[in-house]
């Protein structure tokens, strides 16, 4: 066993070691989703315009280091943060930001941004879009958040994508407002404004039906007292029609009287000479008692109209 030991055989072993270890650190591989370029010294070695692709790539071992970028389409995301707005109502905001990173800012991004990599673009990128956010959310009212969230979307996005190119050199694509949170006492005072709101929306509905009911009490006891007005209209127009149906009865049979009358009268010439007719008649058919009817004046003759005599005198 000794004999497989040998220094040379342990020097081949040491140098094999050695050169597999510095030929791991030659080699790296930069993904799809990725651009690179290598530090020596501290010194960028690649030209800022020319960055590493793709692929596998060479270094210097033990000298050089490999800086890595994610420059495709990355979704940042803005942990819950609190703004306030115009009538001193605090919100609590989460957001979304979608950005990429250009070829030609990769070189700004990696190595003029922060630390080299992009390890902390994350951290540069937060505070950006938090202050905007809260600079939108301070002249808005809360009552009227919601239904402005989308124009107060379109402005934040606006204003987070003018500074983060402008200071940081990545293009932004959109960013979204996945909550908006109001404060438990601004929530508890909306629950009480609608409670309140729907109990005077119930109040009034009341009062309407009672309404209602009073007006259809008014029109019922309208209809009656109408009703009998009409009724009353109704009996006098009938007491009239009845007594002028009566005096025109009475005059008919006055005039059929006074005819009946005239009838008897005419044969004789005048009234005189009927009443003294009627007057001899009776005298004829006198039984010698006073008659119980007389009829006449002092001044004109007498009409004596005899009765029937009682049953004891028959």
């Amino acid at each position: 066993m000794r004999g497989l030991l040998t220094p040379r055989r342990v020097v081949v072993a040491i140098v094999i070691a050695l050169a597999l270890i510095l030929l791991d650190g030659s080699v790296f591989r930069v993904d799809q989703t990725e651009l690179a370029n290598v530090r020596r010294f501290g010194t960028v070695v690649y030209p800022r315009t020319d960055p590493l692709s793709p692929g596998l790539h060479f270094k210097l071992p033990l000298i050089d280091t490999a800086d890595k970028m994610r420059v495709t389409l990355q979704t940042l995301h803005v942990p819950a943060f609190d703004v306030l707005t115009v009538d001193n109502q605090k919100v609590t905001i989460e957001e979304n930001f979608n950005f990429t990173i250009a070829r030609e800012q990769f070189y700004h991004v990696m190595y003029e941004v922060g630390r080299p990599g992009n390890i902390d673009i994350d951290d540069q990128v937060i505070p950006v879009v938090k202050d905007r956010t809260a600079r939108i959310f301070a002249a808005q009212n809360m009552v009227g958040v919601n239904a402005n969230r989308e124009p107060i979307q379109e402005q934040i996005e606006k204003n987070v994508t003018l500074a983060v190119e402008s200071l940081f050199g990545i293009t932004a694509h959109s960013l979204q407002i996945a909550a908006i949170t109001p404060s438990a006492n601004f929530m508890r005072s909306i629950d009480e404004a609608t409670m309140a709101k729907n109990a005077a929306i119930a109040a009034e509905n009341e009062l309407r039906t009672k309404q209602f009911q009073a007006q259809q009490v008014a029109a019922t006891a309208k209809g009656q007292a109408d009703a009998a007005v009409e009724n009353a209209r109704g009996q006098a127009e009938s007491t009239r029609l009845n007594a002028q149906a009566n005096k025109d009865r009475l005059v008919l049979e006055g005039e059929g009287l006074q005819a009946n009358l005239a009838a008897q009268i005419a044969p004789f010439g005048s009234a005189e000479k009927y009443v003294a007719y009627l007057q001899a008649k009776a005298a004829l058919q006198w039984n010698g008692q006073v008659p119980q009817v007389q009829a006449g004046s002092g001044g004109s003759a007498n009409l004596v109209i005899p009765l029937p005599a009682p049953a004891a005198a028959r």
